[in-house]
């Protein structure tokens, strides 16, 4: 048996949707705050909160879309990924998403409710021999591996 680690190269999924859904509600508060004419401050500074927090996801999201491709090493007992080192006893389940161009999978730990950011990939290239040699590891460290949708937290 061959006891070298599989490393492929993956990056953060691209965050599409969350950059286009971000923007569509910054610019709708930049709309209505312009067209305004009242001066209830409740909802002014609830306004303001709503486009904080599509500020700070937006800036998240393009941070994360522009970052490196980083090694992810599939060793025989354990993961490595951003420099976490993950065991089969910390995974509940191996999720993968095909439903976009490029597939994202996603390792959920257990006591989440929703995978983790940090714990969401897609392969730079050569997927679906990357896809074969995480379905091997979860086999032999007996992890679930599910393929469907899943929710990751921004």
């Amino acid at each position: 048996m061959d006891k070298q680690p599989f490393k492929h190269a993956v990056r953060n999924p691209s965050g599409v949707k969350n950059i286009f859904g971000m923007t569509v509600l910054y610019s709708l508060f930049l709309v209505s705050t312009l067209r305004e004419k009242d001066d209830d401050t409740i909802l002014y500074v609830l306004g303001i909160a709503v486009f904080c927090f599509c500020a700070a996801v937006l800036l998240w999201s393009l941070y994360r879309a522009v970052q490196k491709p980083i090694d992810f090493c599939l060793q025989e007992d354990t993961l490595l990924l951003n420099g976490n080192t993950i065991t089969p006893e910390q995974i509940k389940v191996i999720m993968i998403r095909r439903d976009s161009v490029h597939p994202i999978i996603g390792i959920k730990p257990y006591g989440a409710r929703i995978v983790p950011v940090r714990l969401c990939f897609r392969y730079v290239d050569k997927e679906e021999q990357g896809f074969a040699d995480i379905a091997d590891w979860a086999k032999k460290n007996n992890v679930k591996v599910d393929y469907g949708f899943f929710f990751r937290w921004i």
